[in-house]
């Protein structure tokens, strides 16, 4: 059974901010989401995987020290 995420909860799984999930979707770096209803969008997660896998397109995280 799939696993299906809101933009809060992936944002948590992959590590970025709900607001770099929206411009990683808008970059087509990750998977257009599923619309529920007018409001409410949720992701796969095993589509998310597969997509990424696919692409190579692992979202990268910004700031901090460069170590």
């Amino acid at each position: 059974m799939n696993e299906f995420f809101s933009a809060g909860a992936l944002a948590k799984k992959l590590q970025v901010s709900k607001r770099t999930i929206f411009r990683l979707v808008s970059a087509g770096r990750l998977p257009q989401p599923i619309r529920l209803s007018k409001r409410t969008v949720r992701w796969d997660w095993q589509a998310v995987q597969e997509f990424l896998s696919s692409n190579g397109n692992r979202p990268k995280r910004r700031g901090g020290a460069n170590v």
